[in-house]
């Protein structure tokens, strides 16, 4: 009963080899760009090389880190420093 469980949270998703969220996160921001590129006229094997630079980069990373995609997440859609209630130094997190 246990083995689901403490295997998704030892093996997180991956995309060859790459942790799921910032590999899509790759593709997503460079596919649109690579199709504005191709409406231009232009070449896209240049975007191709990049996107698979870029991954071997979240690979190399993600060795270090196996748990990067759950840090993606657990830091939140902006991750601004909270703000104080009353002016002083430094971010309090309780007035």
């Amino acid at each position: 009963m246990r083995e689901p469980i403490l295997k998704a949270v030892a093996m997180p998703p991956r995309v060859f080899w790459a942790p799921m969220i910032p590999a899509v996160a790759n593709f997503a921001v460079q596919a649109p760009i690579m199709f504005m590129w191709i409406a231009a006229g232009q070449n896209p094997i240049f975007f191709i090389g990049t996107i698979l630079i870029v991954h071997v980069i979240i690979i190399i990373y993600s060795v270090r880190e196996p748990h990067l995609s759950n840090m993606m997440k657990a830091a939140g859609p902006l991750s601004t420093p909270s703000k104080n209630v009353y002016p002083s130094r430094g971010n309090k997190l309780a007035p």
